[in-house]
């Protein structure tokens, strides 16, 4: 009992530090809780959805729970580094006065179990309301039944107080080394050492620049989709190492360089913090970087997951040609049991209260992997598709159709002759001919492709041939074979509708086309919509916001704890040289202004770079966001802008609050000037 009433007073008057600490762990606990609820109540909120996509949704979940877990555990190693680093003195000074290492473990255990009951206590508390508020939040953005209801399961709570048990536990075992490790005399010596002006780290400069600049380039070189998704974490790698290796290097260079300016470094303010900066930029460089990574954590991570939010309806057009979409049976090329199939869809949309406003039918000879490139087209193979720096140029599918097959979309399209090819291409490219192998068509453009789902990540053309005979040739000449038993070409029809009603109606009359006789028998299938396609997109996107916001919200708060935790180290740091010029002369009101443009500095500098790194991903980023359909960047670049104008506003704010701590701290109690 001694030990812990002794742990509870050391809580009580160093709760400068430790109240920080747990809050800080209280948060950690109410994320786990909230997002361990997610994931044991994904199958009751996507309970209208598919088997697939219950799965689906429960493994982004405890995707998202791990990594909340792991932050969790790096966090927590923060914080508890700072208590350690800012309680030298005094744990030292406890060892000179009897103490012994057991002792100043029981302490520092007591400590620790005090603050492990009361972040539990709370997090449990805190947790289970913001999980209902989460439930209320994911109700409207999922259009959930309102019968649905999460209540509290114990299953979350347990897991994160558990979860948090361990994380404490091995906070004991890396304080119980740091004791074990160091003796009194070193801790007072440690404590009480001036620091020395550290070398110009050119190697390590050198390596920034390199691998900063590397990233940069494969952000800004790779321009598609499929490559910018398999270099994304290299270059994210390479970034925040070079941002490391700056901060700590290049910083120090920086501000030795101010100092051989003469009208910059001679005045009052710039002298005390470039001589304070260069003694002190090498912990600092380390703590600016962590700023600066999360920062851009957190803008990517939220400006992405609202932009895929913002954009359901146009992944929904890139997706849905048509309002709802059905297939037919072919046999011998010709579509059967066509009566049957448009009487049944008339009776349905009738009895589910849908419009049908115009039907349009479309048969596709076939469909094939090429590479269009160059004026030339010829089959893809394998190693187009694995490529080092993505899929080859003008690699995709091209369907092949007859022009009496084409006409059936665009009837007044004018007669085509025997050495001519219509094409629809997939990008910018405009040949005015095409080689398929020796035989060259010439071209004539289809500015606008009918009903055709042209995904980035893998572009889709449309070839039209003069006649059956001429695609086969075609088709021969770019090494398709195609003999009297075996032929390439699998014709396919699909009818596109569209119709009016209402969202629900027209999900239901959907659902009847894919559930009746003649969808089982085959001659009815792959009935989609543009109403139901909607729905579970939306969900999808919704799940990566409600992603996006818990881990902006826990990037913001790391972000919000090293701030905190820095402006107190450099405080205390800095409390003894401000109280010798004060004592030397200087006023409060300039030690203000020494302090404010030290802060400048130190803190605005991690948004600006936050900022750049942002802007530099955009397109890199967006790249990858074209392959789920979003092929607007300035909208992204849009959505960027206004998180960086709201996330710049609250990181100001965490800056004036913990400023104050600062400047209370070098100040000290108030003086005549």
């Amino acid at each position: 009992m001694f030990y812990l009433r002794l742990a509870a007073n050391n809580i009580r008057a160093n709760k400068r530090i430790f109240v920080p600490f747990i809050i800080a762990t209280t948060f950690l606990t109410i994320m786990n809780i909230v997002m361990m609820t997610s994931y044991f109540s994904a199958n009751d909120m996507f309970k209208q959805a598919s088997d697939s996509t219950q799965a689906a949704a429960a493994q982004l979940f405890l995707y998202g729970g791990f990594i909340i877990a792991g932050f969790s555990l790096i966090l927590a190693w923060y914080a508890n580094s700072f208590l350690l680093k800012q309680r030298t003195k005094q744990l030292a000074t406890y060892n000179v006065i009897g103490f012994g290492k057991m002792g100043l473990w029981r302490m520092v255990a007591g400590e620790l179990f005090l603050s492990y009951l009361v972040t539990v206590v709370l997090g449990t508390v805190f947790g289970a309301a913001f999980s209902r508020l989460t439930y209320l939040v994911l109700r409207k953005i999922l259009y959930l039944p309102k019968t649905l209801d999460f209540g509290i399961n114990p299953r979350p709570l347990l897991l994160a107080a558990g979860l948090m048990a361990l994380i404490f536990v091995w906070l004991l075992v890396l304080d119980s080394i740091w004791l074990a490790r160091h003796r009194p005399i070193e801790m007072l010596r440690d404590a009480s050492a001036g620091e020395r002006e550290p070398k110009t780290r050119w190697l390590m400069l050198l390596f920034g620049i390199l691998t900063l600049g590397a990233g940069y380039a494969i952000a800004i070189a790779i321009t598609k989709p499929l490559a910018a998704f398999q270099y994304f974490l290299l270059a994210v790698a390479l970034v925040i190492v070079g941002t490391y290796a700056l901060f700590i290097a290049g910083s120090v260079f920086i501000f030795k360089w101010l100092r051989t300016r003469k009208n910059y470094y001679y005045q009052p303010a710039h002298f005390i913090n470039t001589s304070n900066m260069i003694h002190r930029m090498q912990q600092n460089g380390t703590g600016l970087a962590s700023i600066t990574i999360l920062a851009t954590m957190t803008l990517v991570t939220i400006a992405t997951t609202v932009t895929l939010y913002t954009g359901v309806d146009q992944i929904v057009d890139v997706e849905n040609p048509a309002d709802v979409t059905y297939s037919l049976w072919m046999k011998k090329g010709k579509p059967v049991h066509e009566s049957a199939v448009n009487q049944f869809v008339a009776k349905a949309a009738r009895q589910h209260h849908v419009s049908i406003d115009k039907r349009t039918t479309l048969i596709r000879d076939g469909n094939f992997p090429t590479v269009i490139n160059n004026g030339k087209i010829r089959r893809a193979t394998n190693s187009d598709y694995v490529q080092l720096a993505g899929p080859a140029d003008g690699s995709g599918s091209s369907d092949f159709l007859t022009f009496d097959h084409y006409k059936l979309v665009r009837p007044n399209t004018k007669p085509m002759r025997a050495d001519e090819v219509l094409l629809a291409p997939s990008t910018s490219q405009r040949p005015r001919t095409l080689r398929f192998g020796n035989t060259i068509y010439r071209v004539r453009i289809i500015k606008h492709m009918p009903y055709t789902v042209n995904n980035t990540a893998n572009p889709e053309s449309m070839l039209v041939f003069a006649n059956q005979q001429q695609m086969t040739h075609a088709a021969q000449k770019i090494g398709f074979k195609t003999t009297k038993k075996q032929s390439p070409f699998f014709p396919q029809t699909f009818v596109y509708l569209d119709v009016s009603g209402t969202q629900k109606n027209q999900r239901a009359f959907t659902s009847a086309l894919q559930n009746n006789k003649l969808a089982k028998a085959g001659q009815l299938n792959m009935a989609l919509s543009r109403a139901t396609s909607r729905l579970a997109i939306l969900q999808w996107m919704s799940s990566f916001l409600f992603m996006g916001i818990l881990l902006g919200m826990m990037f913001i708060m790391s972000t919000a704890l090293i701030l905190y935790y820095k402006q107190i180290s450099e405080g205390l740091a800095d409390v003894k040289r401000y109280a010798v010029l004060q004592q030397v002369g200087l006023s409060r009101d300039e030690v203000k202004r020494t302090i404010n443009s030290q802060l400048l500095t130190l803190f605005y500098v991690p948004l600006v770079v936050a900022a750049v790194h942002t802007f530099v991903a955009a397109p890199f980023v967006h790249r990858i966001l074209t392959m789920f359909g979003l092929s607007n960047g300035r909208f992204y670049l849009e959505i960027i802008g206004i998180t960086l104008a709201v996330f710049a506003l609250v990181y100001v704010l965490i800056y004036r609050a913990t400023s104050n701590v600062y400047f209370r701290i070098v100040s000290g109690p108030r003086r005549n000037s």
